[in-house]
Order: C-alpha cells, then sequence, then structure tokens
C-alpha cells in the first residue's frame, strides 16, 4: 500500500513529496505560501480582511469569522455577533479548519482510474485528466443510462449535504430522472427523526432548558458530539446555574455525564425496558398529565384485540369512549373521553389506547428492569418519581402576559436511544415518557420543531413491491424509512434481484460521502462499490474515493459559495451563507458548477432550474431558465428570495437572525394542532406502525417473499415500545460473547474524512486526539491480564481488529467503547490519519427495519491481549 501512497501523492499535484514524508507545521506553512506561487512573500503590501462566513465541519454549521491577509487565512474566530443568535464559541475542528483548506493532500485535478480491479491493497494506476476529458467521460456515462432507465444511477452524499445544500442534489437526480438519491441520516439520527414523524408528524426536538429543571439525558453528548452542541453546552452551563439539575443515562462515562448531577450506568441496549419501568411508576402512582393525554394525544382511541384503531363509518375518524353517552364515538365538542378502562362496541371489546400501555407495562417493573438493564430498581423508581415532582403537572407560569403550561422536566436523547436495531422504538419510549407528564412543546419541556407539518406520517406505508429505490425506503423491505435511505445501496447492488429490483444499478456519485467507512460492517460496505463505475467529489482521497473510477476535486466551505443551514434552537432562527475566503491551489469548480455543467451536458439545465426552485421552495425570486449560473448567483438567488434583504447584508453580516415571541415557540405548536375535539391527535400509540405491518404481512407473503423476516416486521412494527426491543439480535444470538462494544464520537474528528489529515489536531492538541482507544473497565481489564497502552484484539461475529488499551474506572466492567473516527486506511491521507482502530469494520450490521438507521451500539465482542 506504500507504494500506491506514493504514486497517489506524485499524481496529484504540487506538495506530494513534502506530503508524502508526513505532517509539520513547516509543511503547512510552505503549502499556504506555495499554493499562491510566491505571491504572498513579494507583497509590498499588507492587505487584511475580516469575513463571516459558517462552519461546515460538522452539522452545528457554527458562525465563524476569518481573518485573510494577503489571501491566506490566518486565524478562525466564533462569529461573535451569532452568540445571541447560536453558537457561542467553536470547537477544535473549526478553530483549525483552514488546514483543510491548506491541506498538501488535497485532490487538486481530477484523476482518472486506469486499474479496473477494485480494493484496499489494489494499485488504482491514477492518472491525472484535464476537467474537459472528466466532464465528458461522466457526461458519456450518464447519457447513456438515462436513454436506457436513469433509475439506474444512484446519488449518495454525505457531508455534501450540508455544503451546496440537499435540495441541488434532490433537484438534480429528479431532473436526471432516478429516484435513487440518499444521504447520511441513517448513520446519524434517522431513528430519532421517524420516531418524531411517527409520534407528532414532524422532526426536530430540542429541551427548553432556558426554563427546565431537570433534565433526564440519554446518550446525548453536547460536550463533544452532539448536533446542537455549541448551542446545547452553552444554555446547559446557564441553566445549571439556574438550578438545572442533570441526570445523564449511559453505559460511558462520557464527557456529558462527568459534569453531570448524576450518572446512570445503564446496560447498552435496555434503556427501552428501564424507561418503560419508569412509565410503570409514573402510570401506577397517578402522576401523569390526564388533561393532556387526552386533549393532545390518541391516548382515549380504542383499540382491539389485533391491535387496530376503532374507526368511525366513514373508515378514517378514531373513536373514543364518551364518558357523556356511554358509547363509542368520534372525539367532538361534547364529547367527554374516557382515557382508561375496557369497553364493548357492538360486542367486540376495546381497550383505550392508554389501556394498552399500562397493561403492557405491567409485568415491567422496576425489579424486572434492575434484571435487565442492571440499575437498582431504588434508583429507577427515584428517577421516576423525581422526574414527575419536577414535571409540575397542573402549573402554569406567565410569560409576557400569556398563561402557559410549565413541565421543567424532560427527557432528551440524540443517538443514545437511537443508533441501535430498534432505535425508533427506544426514541419512541422517551417521547412517551414525556407525554405521561404532558411536557410536549411547555415552557421547560421538549420543544418541537413543527408540530404536524407532514401528517403524510401519519398514515400507513405504501410498502412497495417491487422497490422503487435501490435502498429499499418505503418498500415491504423497510416500510417506514422515509429519509432518503434505509438499507444502503451498497448491500443491494451486489444481488439487486434478492430484493425484487427491476433494475441494476450501473453508476454511483459520491458527493462528500466516506459511506463505507462510516457504517458498521464496512468491507460487506466496499464489496459494493466493486459492482458499479463510480465518481467521487471530495476534497481528500478517501476510502470512497479509492474505490472510484473517477475522481472529481472539490471546494472547501473556505472557499466556496453556500446558501448555508443553521441550528436553530428553541428560541431562535437563522438564515446564513458562506463565502469564499481563500483559493491556495486555484481550484476551478466546485460541486454545485460540476452539477450544473453536467445538467448542460446532458441538456436538462433548464429542468434542474425548475426542479431547483421547488426543492429550495423559492416563491419570488427564482432560478430563471435559459441562462448559466455561478456558484455566488445562485447563493445570491436564494438569499433575495428566503431574506427579502440585499446581498450586501450577507456579504457584511454572513447571516440574519430572529428571535421567536411566545406564541410562535409555546403556542403555534401541539396547542394549536392537536389539542381539543376535531383535531388531529400525537400518537402515543402509533398505529400506522401495526397497520402498515398488517400491509406488509400480506404483500410478502402475496409474493413468496422469504427475504422479508415477518417475525423481525411483527416486533419492530409494534405500535407501542415493548420488552423485546431491548434484546436487538447480537444480544440474543452472540452467546459466546460476554462483551457489549459500544461506539461514540469525538470532539476531534469527522468521519467523513475531512479533519483526519488536520496538523493541529493530530499533533498540537497532543497524542489523545490524534489516535482512539479500547476504554476497558479497570476490573474487566484485571480479569482479562490487561494494562493500558497493552494491544488487545477485538473479536466480533463479523472479524477482528487489534487496538491499544485503555483502562478507565468510567465504563461498566461489561461494556468495551471505541470512538469511530480513527483507524482509516487510504493511502490518500497522511499517516497521521492511519492511527487507531476503525471499529466500524467490526461491527455487526442490523439496521432499523423502521427508520433504516445503522446499529451502532448493539454489537457483542470478546476481548483478549494480542
Amino acid at each position: 500500500m506504500e507504494l500506491s501512497r506514493r504514486r497517489f501523492i506524485q499524481g496529484v499535484g504540487a506538495l506530494g513529496g513534502v506530503a508524502a514524508t508526513g505532517f509539520s507545521f513547516d509543511v503547512i506553512a510552505q503549502a499556504a505560501a506555495g499554493a499562491k506561487k510566491g505571491k504572498a512573500s513579494t507583497a509590498t503590501a499588507v492587505e487584511i480582511r475580516k469575513v463571516k462566513s459558517g462552519c461546515a465541519i460538522c452539522p452545528n454549521f457554527c458562525g465563524i469569522e476569518g481573518t485573510v491577509v494577503n489571501g491566506i487565512v490566518r486565524t478562525i474566530y466564533p462569529d461573535t455577533a451569532r452568540a445571541d443568535f447560536y453558537n457561542h464559541g467553536i470547537c477544535p475542528k473549526g478553530a483549525s479548519g483552514m488546514f483543510n483548506t491548506y491541506d498538501p493532500y488535497r485532490l487538486k485535478k481530477p484523476l482518472r482510474r486506469t486499474n479496473p480491479k477494485k480494493g484496499p491493497n489494489e494499485d488504482p494506476r491514477w492518472v491525472e485528466i484535464s476537467w474537459e476529458e472528466a466532464f465528458s467521460t461522466v457526461a458519456a456515462r450518464l447519457k447513456k443510462i438515462r436513454e436506457e432507465d436513469p433509475r439506474k444511477l444512484i446519488w449518495q452524499h454525505g457531508q455534501g449535504k450540508y455544503l451546496i445544500g440537499e435540495e441541488f442534489a434532490s433537484a438534480w437526480t429528479k431532473a436526471f430522472g432516478t429516484p435513487n438519491m440518499s444521504h447520511r441520516t441513517t448513520a446519524c439520527e434517522a431513528a430519532r427523526h421517524v420516531a418524531d414523524e411517527l409520534t407528532w408528524a414532524g422532526a426536530g426536538i430540542l429541551p427548553d432548558l432556558k426554563y427546565s429543571k431537570l433534565l433526564l439525558n440519554f446518550g446525548a453528548n453536547y460536550y463533544e458530539g452532539e448536533q446542537a452542541s455549541r448551542w446545547l453546552d452553552w444554555q446547559t452551563m446557564q441553566s445549571i446555574d439556574q438550578g438545572l439539575k442533570t441526570v445523564v443515562v449511559e453505559p460511558r462515562l462520557s464527557s456529558t455525564a462527568a459534569k453531570a448531577n448524576e450518572w446512570v450506568p445503564v446496560r447498552p441496549g435496555k434503556d427501552v425496558v428501564l424507561i418503560l419501568a419508569m412509565a410503570k411508576v409514573l402510570i401506577d402512582a397517578g402522576t401523569i398529565d390526564e388533561p393532556f393525554l387526552v386533549e393532545y394525544t390518541n391516548a382515549p382511541q380504542l383499540v382491539d384485540a389485533a391491535g387496530i384503531i376503532l374507526k368511525d363509518k366513514d373508515g378514517k375518524t378514531p373513536l373514543v369512549w364518551d364518558t357523556v353517552s356511554d358509547s363509542a364515538k368520534p372525539y367532538v365538542p361534547g364529547v367527554k373521553p374516557a382515557l382508561k378502562g375496557s369497553y364493548k362496541v357492538e360486542g367486540k371489546p376495546y381497550r383505550t389506547a392508554f389501556q394498552v400501555l399500562a397493561d403492557n407495562v405491567k409485568d415491567i417493573t422496576p425489579e424486572y428492569a434492575q434484571e435487565v438493564a442492571d440499575v437498582p430498581a431504588a434508583t429507577i423508581t427515584r428517577l421516576a418519581q423525581t422526574f414527575a415532582k419536577e414535571a409540575r403537572i397542573g402549573q402554569t407560569i406567565e410569560i409576557d402576559g400569556q398563561k402557559l403550561r410549565y413541565r421543567p422536566a424532560v427527557l432528551y436523547t440524540f443517538r443514545g436511544l437511537a443508533a441501535k436495531e430498534h432505535g425508533v422504538q427506544g426514541w419512541r419510549t422517551g417521547l412517551i415518557l414525556n407525554m405521561l407528564v404532558g411536557n410536549i412543546d411547555a415552557v421547560g419541556g421538549l420543544i418541537l420543531g413543527g408540530a404536524y407539518a407532514r401528517p403524510q406520517y401519519f398514515d400507513v406505508s405504501k410498502c412497495e413491491y417491487p422497490p422503487t429505490r435501490a435502498d429499499l425506503a418505503q418498500s415491504v423491505f423497510f416500510p417506514y424509512a422515509n429519509h432518503h435511505i434505509a438499507q444502503t445501496s451498497n448491500i443491494t447492488v451486489q444481488n439487486p434481484k434478492a430484493f425484487g429490483l427491476p433494475y441494476a444499478p450501473e453508476m454511483q456519485i459520491y458527493y462528500g460521502s466516506n459511506r463505507p467507512v462510516s457504517i458498521p460492517n464496512s468491507w460487506q460496505q466496499f464489496e459494493g462499490l466493486t459492482k458499479t463505475f463510480n465518481v467521487v467529489i471530495d476534497i481528500l482521497m478517501t476510502e470512497n474515493a479509492w474505490y472510484a473510477d473517477i475522481v472529481l476535486p472539490d471546494k472547501t466551505y473556505l472557499e466556496s459559495w453556500h446558501y448555508a443551514p443553521t441550528r436553530g434552537t428553541p428560541d431562535t432562527g437563522h438564515m446564513a451563507i458562506r463565502q469564499p475566503m481563500t483559493n491556495p491551489y486555484n481550484l476551478e469548480q466546485d460541486a454545485f458548477s460540476i452539477m450544473w455543467e453536467l445538467s448542460k451536458r446532458l441538456g436538462f439545465s433548464d429542468k434542474f432550474a425548475e426542479e431547483s426552485n421547488k426543492a429550495w421552495k423559492l416563491k419570488e425570486v427564482l432560478v430563471k431558465t435559459g441562462r448559466d449560473y455561478t456558484p455566488r448567483e445562485i447563493v445570491e438567488t436564494i438569499w433575495a428570495d428566503k431574506t427579502k434583504k440585499d446581498f450586501s447584508v450577507a456579504l457584511e453580516q454572513g447571516f440574519v437572525g430572529k428571535k421567536k415571541d411566545v406564541k410562535s415557540k409555546y403556542l403555534s405548536g401541539v396547542e394549536d394542532k392537536f389539542k381539543g375535539p376535531g383535531k388531529a391527535k400525537m400518537k402515543l400509540y402509533a398505529d400506522q406502525l401495526i397497520d402498515t405491518y398488517y400491509k406488509a404481512e400480506g404483500i410478502a407473503k402475496k409474493n413468496n417473499l422469504a427475504s422479508v423476516d415477518l417475525a423481525k416486521l411483527r416486533i419492530a412494527y409494534s405500535p407501542l415500545p415493548n420488552k423485546e426491543h431491548a434484546f436487538p439480535t447480537p444480544h440474543l444470538e452472540a452467546k459466546d460473547y460476554p462483551l457489549y462494544l459500544i461506539t461514540h464520537k469525538r470532539m476531534y474528528r469527522n468521519q467523513s474524512g475531512n479533519t483526519v489529515n488536520n496538523v493541529i489536531l493530530n499533533q498540537a492538541i497532543g497524542k489523545d486526539a490524534a489516535t482512539n482507544t479500547v476504554q476497558v473497565n479497570a476490573a474487566t481489564a484485571r480479569d482479562l491480564k490487561i494494562k493500558s497502552g497493552d494491544t488487545v484484539t477485538i473479536e466480533t461475529r463479523v472479524g477482528k481488529i487489534k487496538g491499544a488499551a485503555q483502562v478507565i474506572q468510567g465504563i461498566r466492567p461489561d461494556t468495551i467503547a471505541v470512538s469511530y473516527h480513527y483507524g482509516q486506511w487510504s493511502p490518500g491521507y497522511s499517516p497521521d490519519s492511519h492511527k487507531g482502530i476503525a471499529i466500524n469494520q467490526v461491527l455487526e450490521h442490523h439496521p432499523d427495519l423502521i427508520s433504516g438507521h445503522n446499529s451502532f451500539n448493539d454489537t457483542k465482542c470478546k476481548l483478549y491481549k494480542a
């Protein structure tokens, strides 16, 4: 592989010889100066510019201000003007982001593969080609596919979603004619999103920490890797000063757990049972918000023995038990629904949905949860009682003259309850506990991002067969996966007929994505790349690019124009751009200009423009047909339509922000969409899941689909979480593997590949940042005769991998933990990037059958000295 790396470095242009020796601070300085071909050193005057923009290394999207001296980015600091709206600081990745731009390993010219064999030990024998040859080669392939069957093209993006924007990817693929556009969400938080959509027909949650008094945090590490870290970390610290208490429930003592009032080390994957036991404590004690459950949720709706909601004669309107007329009726004015109980309607037995929940948790006692989750029953009972007490059920508060529900206790998660085989059901348990105390959109509770914004998610899935998409989304295999990815396409392309796909994908385009490295059982994913012609758009030679046929260099976020996403908070919203600060290697193209050029060559640029208007929801200032657009011009167009402000504001300020008033924050969500008779209801009981299961079952049986595991599908598609969701496949099958293997995110890396070469992170901060370790409990290490620094082997049913042990106290004795941003093997990276363990290589792959979310925390393993 060393030979391949040298050839690669020699083939990609300037600084190859220096880069091949490894990184140093001198190398970076030479890169910045050399890329400008000496212009900076001969300048007679010093030009200093301050440029407002936005970071794009991770999905926190922090506002930044760069200091640019004679065209060279010297410093990156937080944009202080945004502190009142979002981020109060930036992380080490963001502060040192210029090194990704000046990285001597950057891709600088298009490359063409000349060795048809693909593999980690195959030399691709890259040759540099012109942009004209690159465009001609790619366009010719695309033209043939578009004429034969556009579905044979798969577009995938990872971090690229947050660069030029997923809207352009959606518009381009629709204009081309392929349904196959997929992104990164199943490696991140798809299960949480889908659980939200099933429950309240929207996605996006944050705790109202400004007013919260108790935060139960199930695995959201906002001091390092959460998607809203740069707001959550600051707001949490502010709220702690105002009396907020935090309890972190997770197997490992993370940075967030270390700063909490209490750490509860739950057994991996068993959170569902722990939360259901807490629900039982609340229900048995009657410490629940009954008016909220009756008026806002479907808890009173009647359910039959098969789990189906009883409907009116129209076949659509759910029925409740009216305590006034003592009969089943729609919930309309004058009807007072019963929350609890069993009833007969036309001689057939029914229970309220709430009663089904209460019956389901009867045997999930704190003592049972102690046995399963290994958390003392007394602790579980205390947590439940404290949660109910701090929720202050029935209380109100007045803010700005508005009388509002006051529920200052909230349960929150990010990936902790989601990155599992039963991730949707994991977060559904959390949502149900929040609903029981009525904290949804209440002051101090869980604030929703657009309640009932997507009512289609309350419907039964279409359960397609044969599938339309190569990732099998919304097919009979993954009926409710709706975030542009379910099964990774690299599994499907290896045997399309096995899934009934009516075509065989031939070509994949990857933009800012290193997908096989980013998900479990990585080598299985790489096999799919050997079956297709691959085009990769990226800034570095990632592992994904190593399997490419054509590699196209992209610009970094410091070189590009982007209409930039931002992370809204419960109190603010904002719109922003990114603008170029430098272009040291004089790169000609970015992802948008590449897409635009290909659309022109294939004759669908006007269609691309029209679809862009739809994707971006532009209303007044539109992308026009019959003309070309530069990246800046396209950003100006979107900015003008979205903000109604002159582009000079974007250039000078980088963003515009708005603070929410009380009405928009607390009264436009569930109060407006769900409260009272005659309205849709939040789904405490997700009846669309059981309806979808019965539909999928019928389709599978009709088509003799042995590949659809109906037993697993039935477990996954339960309308209520249950104890079975605490037992993912490896926990049931890997009996000879005694330890739980979990993963986590660290501040210093981003697994797309954009930060693995960063010299500041790899050298200046210290060796702790440059690599990862196998974290093992001291007692377990003693039993296994392992010491810190020892080389150990992790063995799973997928394979084996070696790494350095780190013996600690802050992890459960039955658990080991490895962060997942290290050990990348591409010869196109610096040697520093190869340090540590690529733990995803040995994780079992059991995606959530509802959302498609990858299971990062379900694998079991053996551990021993190498």
